[in-house]
């Protein structure tokens, strides 16, 4: 099973925090910005991720729906070879890939990441992605667009992520490009739709 199985735990896998490092309140239109976004709790991103690190290098198609804490996402390589999908409920991982079909549980951080060889802060992604802190976490640092309210770069749990393009999708201006990165750890996402819902 690929590595890329790893994103199964994109709501669950807790890290340590970090120190606090204290900054001024973020604009009224960031503030307005973010709780908009928030407030959306059904989704679904189309698009492509890459991850690498010192020990592998792979990429997928990815499709992403989000229906409250529920995840449903689907990896695939070119022409749908090797399609991975994974279903979380937030305590359990129903992972299938053609014929093979695992449950996990996924209360064990060390024990996701013997399984899948990854260390990414997958309970952050799914507020990363959409260009929100992850709540109750500490923002070690953050940059605003001053002209437009949205979130430029972050600092969350020692790892650094950069919005280098956004887009409109209905009301809401998303991330459409964005990289996440720690030591030799770097994953980018490339997002090319939105949909507000699950489909």
């Amino acid at each position: 099973m690929p590595r890329f199985t790893v994103l199964c735990l994109l709501l669950t896998m807790l890290a340590a925090c970090s120190t606090l490092e204290r900054r001024a309140p973020p604009s009224a239109s960031w503030a307005e910005h973010a709780a908009a976004v928030a407030a959306v709790d059904e989704w679904t991103a189309r698009g492509k991720m890459a991850l690498r690190s010192t020990a592998a290098q792979e990429s997928a198609s990815i499709q992403w729906q989000q229906r409250g804490t529920r995840a449903h996402v689907r990896l695939s390589g070119p022409m749908g070879v090797g399609a991975t999908e994974i279903f979380s409920d937030g305590t359990e991982l129903d992972i299938r890939q053609g014929s093979e079909r695992r449950i996990l549980d996924i209360s064990s951080p060390r024990a996701i990441m013997l399984n899948t060889g990854w260390d990414l802060p997958l309970a952050a992604l799914p507020y990363w992605i959409r260009g929100l802190p992850e709540p109750d976490t500490d923002i070690q640092r953050r940059s605003i667009e001053p002209d437009t309210g949205l979130l430029r770069t972050l600092r969350q749990r020692d790892w650094e992520i950069r919005y280098l393009t956004y887009d409109r999708f209905d009301t809401l201006m998303l991330p459409t490009r964005l990289t996440v990165e720690n030591g030799d750890t770097r994953a980018t996402l490339l997002i090319r739709h939105w949909d507000s819902g699950a489909d």
